[in-house]
């Protein structure tokens, strides 16, 4: 589990780097509200320095295991494997999706996945979970920030 969490810690650190850097591109700010590139800016922000904090703890602690032998703990699963590769890929899907549907029903689909294909939570929690994010989502960032999203057939 060591290795994954270096190993993911610092491809996410570059993932959020990268949303950065397209984020910076964004009108931070206006003189009375902030703009578009306000919340992603700081989102990525902020992912870095979490990203980086769990690769380095984690290689603090692999640091501190070295002079025992590696047992099966640190290793990386198969299950972890999975669950990695299928968050991958229903993250390409929703972004393949988002101009065709919009962005709500897109990242609503996603969350199902994840809640419920990926970690496999009970169908009322996923289900409670999902659309919790996506309302959250749209009101601070539609409502309350004033972010264009891409909208799809419904208008959403």
């Amino acid at each position: 589990m060591i290795r994954a969490d270096i190993i993911g810690g610092l491809l996410m650190a570059a993932g959020f780097s990268a949303v950065l850097w397209e984020a910076s591109s964004f009108q931070y700010g206006t003189e009375f509200a902030p703009g578009p590139g306000f919340a992603p800016v700081w989102y990525s922000v902020i992912g870095i320095a979490l990203s980086l904090l769990i690769a380095g703890n984690a290689l603090r602690t692999a640091r501190s295991r070295a002079h025992r032998a590696e047992d099966d703990s640190m290793a990386l699963d198969r299950g972890g494997l999975f669950r990695v590769g299928a968050t991958l890929f229903g993250l390409a899907v929703m972004l393949s999706i988002v101009l065709a549907l919009g962005l709500v029903p897109a990242l609503f689909v996603f969350l199902l996945f994840l809640t419920l294909g990926v970690q496999r939570l009970p169908l009322p929690l996923g289900v409670g979970a999902s659309v919790g994010t996506v309302v959250f989502v749209y009101l601070v960032f539609v409502y309350f920030l004033g972010v264009p999203i891409p909208r799809g057939p419904l208008g959403i």
